[in-house]
């Protein structure tokens, strides 16, 4: 007799392999431009619960760490202050778009948790995308770090390649999603790093900087 949790063991050894590539990818571009690491952010779901949490109050979906996540890094040139050339990076990861945090509440409802053998839409229709986002002061000095910075700009710009400026204009954004299917070859990493030094060269191009 078959063991039909055997399909269950091979699901969780992909998800393994899927974090193994994407992660250093995600790392490897950011080291190639300049920025270190200071952020994990989780959008749909929360993440895994600490040890001391019970574990029957989460939700299930909270034991995907990776199905909608942020990583955010920043290039800054000196420790005091924010320059022109200075920048932070956010790489959203959505993993299955159905269940990205804007999807999600619109199919199912805020904060509903959706059953996973029921979902709308199927994993052959949806997508698992990155998104990169870059912000940048408008005026140097105007920040002293990096999260002050990014946590000063409400929202989110579109990822439409377009420069937006934060309410205040003290901040200017930009924004631009790709599908990771065009990222699974030897030179990814390569390619993301030029398609982001392209919009970051957008973002500091801009005449309102």
């Amino acid at each position: 007799m078959s063991d039909p949790f055997s399909v269950v063991r091979q699901a969780h050894r992909i998800c393994a392999a899927y974090y193994q590539q994407m992660l250093p990818l995600i790392n490897e571009t950011a080291y190639r431009l300049g920025a270190e690491f200071f952020r994990r952010d989780h959008w749909s779901f929360s993440p895994p619960p600490q040890r001391n949490s019970n574990p029957f109050t989460c939700w299930e979906w909270d034991f995907l760490p990776l199905m909608d996540a942020a990583f955010v890094f920043a290039h800054q040139q000196t420790a005091s202050k924010m320059g022109s050339e200075d920048f932070v990076v956010d790489f959203r990861l959505v993993t299955d778009s159905e269940l990205a945090w804007e999807q999600r509440n619109k199919q199912y409802g805020e904060d509903e948790k959706p059953l996973a053998s029921a979902l709308k839409t199927a994993p052959e229709n949806a997508k698992s995308l990155l998104e990169i986002y870059l912000f940048a002061a408008c005026k140097n000095g105007t920040y002293d770090s990096p999260y002050t910075l990014w946590n000063s700009y409400s929202g989110y710009p579109k990822t439409d390649g377009t420069v937006t400026l934060s309410e205040d204009e003290a901040i200017k954004a930009i924004g631009f999603r790709i599908q990771l299917h065009e990222l699974a070859h030897d030179g990814s990493v390569d390619a993301l790093v030029k398609r982001i030094e392209a919009h970051l060269a957008l973002l500091r191009g801009d005449k309102t900087a």
